[in-house]
């Protein structure tokens, strides 16, 4: 049966050297064409060069979409801002930003929200803190460079180094849990960031660099669900439809060393057939309802409700059945380590 959306995927959270990143916006979309991005999300802090400058648009099949990355004036609580065409005043409280990026028609994402390393003194956290605020769009899952950075301590270091992408093992417990609490009250979607900062070490011919920007965009990919049409419309009606489903929560996170998710297909069917993607409920699902699950690789399938595991089956063709309301989401593990999550779908009325 042809469906009436198509699954693209991007890398979303990436610097370049119009703020603190290690490679130039034009090298940036060069790399992510090559790689077969459907899109990329550049989100420079503080600043919107990239777009004021002209490289928001398409770029051969790959579409870049220029956000920035805000923060207060301690450099915590900092906030992905996409599709808003102004870069609020640093003094401001989360709060305030947050108002402004939304009145302004952006939307906005926490950025890796629970960062805790504390034995870096050049690499310290910035978490979110500002739990009180209300209006923001989602927050970001699965941060690839958090990860990774806080994985670097004692002899494991040096291996990280060299293989930087195999030590990503899954997105942060507590994370997850205060996900799951958040979605009990209201649609909070979940969004993949690379966090692309293409680091370098020492100096000169003997120089390193960590994470090469192809190997930063074969990491942590956040997957979206679209009209088939997308790619057809103007560049502009195309960034729209990204922003819309990055704000909507229409697809799920995946991580690319785990195996490339491409394809997959993650749905809702409720009891009178109606097709329900991830993301912020169009309508309430009719009870009994199934979960339709196909993943290109073999896999393990985790049926989440109210963040606790209801049920879960092997294969690259899986169906769960659900019968009372909830807030669902799907996680797909290979082996021990985490390849897929999904946006959540409520089932039912908020709270839950």
């Amino acid at each position: 049966m042809s469906l009436p959306f198509q699954e693209i995927h991007g890398a979303v959270h990436l610097h370049t050297t119009f703020s603190d990143g290690g490679v130039d916006i034009a090298d940036l979309i060069k790399v992510s064409t090559q790689v077969g991005l459907d899109y990329i999300v550049v989100t420079d802090h503080m600043t919107l060069a990239a777009k004021e400058k002209g490289y928001e648009g398409f770029h051969g099949d790959t579409l870049v979409v220029v956000g920035y990355e805000h923060n207060d004036h301690r450099r915590w609580n900092h906030y992905l801002a996409i599709g808003t065409t102004t870069v609020y005043p640093g003094q401001q409280d989360p709060q305030d930003y947050i108002n402004g990026i939304k009145k302004a028609g952006g939307i906005g994402f926490l950025a890796h929200p629970e960062e805790r390393r504390h034995y870096f003194a050049h690499f310290p956290p910035y978490p979110w803190t500002a739990w009180d605020v209300t209006g923001y769009d989602g927050i970001e899952v699965w941060n690839q460079m958090s990860e990774w950075v806080e994985s670097l301590k004692r002899w494991r270091s040096y291996i990280l180094l060299l293989y930087p992408r195999r030590f990503l093992k899954r997105a942060r417990p507590a994370l997850l849990e205060r996900w799951d609490n958040l979605n009990r009250t209201r649609f909070v979607g979940g969004i993949g960031g690379v966090d692309a900062h293409t680091f370098r070490f020492g100096v000169g011919p003997l120089a390193l660099r960590i994470f090469p920007t192809k190997v930063e965009l074969k990491g942590v990919r956040t997957h979206l669900y679209v009209p088939n049409e997308w790619r057809s419309a103007s560049a502009d009606v195309a960034r729209r439809v990204v922003v819309e489903a990055l704000r909507d929560g229409r697809g799920f996170i995946s991580h690319f060393r785990r195996g490339d998710a491409s394809g997959t297909e993650i749905v809702l069917y409720d009891a009178e057939g109606i097709l329900i993607l991830p993301g912020k409920a169009d309508r309430i699902p009719a009870l009994p309802a199934r979960f339709k699950i196909n993943v290109p690789l073999p896999s393990e399938a985790r049926l989440l409700r109210n963040g606790r595991i209801v049920d879960n089956a092997e294969g690259r063709s899986i169906s769960f059945v659900v019968k009372e309301k909830g807030v669902y989401r799907i996680e797909i593990y290979r082996g021990r380590n985490a390849w897929i999550y999904s946006n959540p779908f409520p089932v039912g009325t908020y709270p839950f």
